[in-house]
């Protein structure tokens, strides 16, 4: 049987970290085939990826990887737990055999963790005090009934991998690698060679030097323009909550416990968007989830156009060398569930088409200049060098 090790990725951007671990996975694993499902245009943390996803795709290309297939918003911007579960249905799709990520603690038994978790009372669970975000109550609940905390941003998408693969009755090798030079997820100061993606972002953005922190390929891409932040697109925010209704607003996704008002009185004052962060963050809400919701908010992304997304998955190929195409072209034999997607048709984006609300979503990038994100484009190839 064939070893076909998946990475679940944002690369934003690709930079010295992740080609470590590339090379450490055909070093130590030797896989038939590396495939890696990458955020799309907009990622977890409710940001517009620095460069667009075909940037990414070629950095990754240029890596070695052998198949890139996106996770669409639906999937991308989301908590640990769907981003999780999302992504490990198109690995799942994808014949992946071995998941590969990184951890702040590699030795720990994710799996083992997991079925304890679901061994725990459901009713225990519940999430209910607002005082407190979903992390630090799911922490209180590891260490009342496990004696643990598992604190780290990785550790807990380990977890919900780990969780997700159950979920699916999905067995799967787990390979918790050691984050390289412990550098931390929100780190945002260059540490050498390899620094956190917080890091170099921040350091482009304020036009400092970086080209240690990236391989070749990913320098030359970066360098060319445009990039994205969230600051280029707090004024159509804005503009949508001083001019949407408050009902209008509570149909965005997420949008509970009475935070469109919230946003609707910080948009008053707020004239840029760390501004307007701080103006609505409390203890209840990460700084992610809050950025998750001004993301949907701006797309105009409502619980039901979410929900639908999801039901109707697909399999959106952004690039592959020889051995990734073969590897598609073996896969599409086998009868697969979801859409392989390899040319966005008027038809995949009509008011009906399963991509419609991603290719919405992607026109956001034309207000910052990008060249068109689905329509005409084609999978990238990488040729063998």
């Amino acid at each position: 049987m064939s070893r076909v090790c998946g990475v679940i990725a944002e690369y934003n951007p690709f930079h010295n970290g992740h080609l470590w671990q590339l090379k450490e996975i055909r070093r130590r694993l030797q896989p038939d085939v590396l495939v890696v499902v990458m955020s799309g245009n907009f990622v977890q943390r409710g940001e517009v990826a620095l460069v667009d996803k075909w940037q990414r795709t070629k950095m990754a290309l240029a890596a070695g990887v052998d198949l890139v297939v996106e996770l669409p918003i639906y999937a991308s911007v989301q908590p640990a737990d769907i981003f999780a579960l999302e992504a490990l249905r198109l690995l799942q799709q994808l014949g992946v055999t071995d998941l590969v990520f990184g951890s702040e603690n590699p030795e720990l038994d994710y799996l083992t963790v997991a079925r304890k978790i679901q061994k725990i009372p459901r009713q225990a669970a519940a999430f209910q005090d607002y005082r407190q975000t979903y992390a630090t109550q799911l922490n209180q609940l590891l260490e009342r009934y496990l004696g643990f905390q598992l604190t780290k941003p990785n550790q807990m998408l380990g977890l919900a991998y780990a969780q997700a693969s159950l979920q699916l009755n999905y067995p799967l090798n787990f390979h918790p690698y050691l984050r390289t030079g412990l550098t931390e997820h929100n780190q945002v100061t260059l540490q050498g060679e390899i620094s956190s993606a917080t890091a170099i972002r921040t350091a482009i953005q304020a036009g400092r030097a970086y080209q240690e922190t990236v391989p070749a390929t990913s320098w030359a891409l970066l360098e060319q323009k445009p990039h994205y932040y969230w600051s280029q697109f707090y004024p159509l925010l804005r503009y949508r909550l001083l001019t949407a209704t408050a009902a209008d607003l509570q149909a965005i996704y997420q949008m509970n416990e009475g935070l469109q008002y919230k946003l609707q009185q910080a948009a008053v004052s707020a004239t840029d968007f760390t501004n307007f962060l701080y103006q609505i963050k409390s203890k209840r809400f990460t700084w992610a989830r809050l950025r998750r919701l001004c993301l949907y908010t701006v797309l105009n992304l409502t619980t039901e156009q979410m929900q639908e997304m999801r039901m109707r998955a697909y399999l959106h190929v952004l690039g592959f060398n020889q051995v990734g195409q073969q590897h598609l072209h073996v896969l599409k034999s086998q009868n697969l569930t979801l859409p392989v997607i390899t040319k966005v048709t008027q038809k995949l984006g009509n008011r009906q088409g399963i991509m419609a609300r991603a290719i919405q979503a992607d026109r956001l990038l034309l207000l910052g200049q990008a060249p068109e994100q689905n329509f005409g484009r084609r999978p990238l190839y990488q040729r063998e060098v």
